[in-house]
């Protein structure tokens, strides 16, 4: 994984200020994180959500899975959402990992967001299968 910067420290540059004139809207992201074909919840998963701006790799989330595999209601910038047009709608993608400690490699997704609107991304982990020595 690239080094990366936090929000905080994003919102200190003068890219920041063009990037919200592009993105001035906000989506919402919920994350529902499984293990056994999805009949048990995976709770502590830790959930990244970053974007590459620029020279920038920003890390806009960082955060676990509540008891029942849930994360919920992560805001992120989006376009704006035009309601007078019947095109489809502008969105934005945000790379989001799952990681969780006995369970095979980091989970990777591209995740698009809209203006104005709730997205669920669901995330199947598997647990490592250690070789008998």
């Amino acid at each position: 994984m690239e080094e990366y910067i936090t929000l905080d420290e994003f919102r200190l540059m003068d890219e920041y200020q063009d990037f919200i004139k592009e993105y001035p809207d906000t989506g919402v992201l919920r994350v529902r994180v499984f293990t056994m074909g999805g009949v048990i919840p995976l709770s502590n998963t830790n959930i990244l959500i970053m974007k590459k701006i620029g020279n920038y790799q920003v890390l806009f989330y960082n955060g676990k899975t509540d008891s029942v595999g849930f994360l919920g209601d992560i805001v992120l910038p989006a376009p704006k959402k035009d309601l007078s047009s019947t095109d489809i709608p502008v969105s934005t993608n945000y790379e989001m990992s799952a990681i969780h400690l006995g369970y095979q490699d980091i989970q990777q997704y591209t995740i698009s967001i809209y203006g104005g609107i709730t997205v669920i991304q669901y995330v199947r982990m598997i647990p490592e299968v250690k070789p008998n020595v």
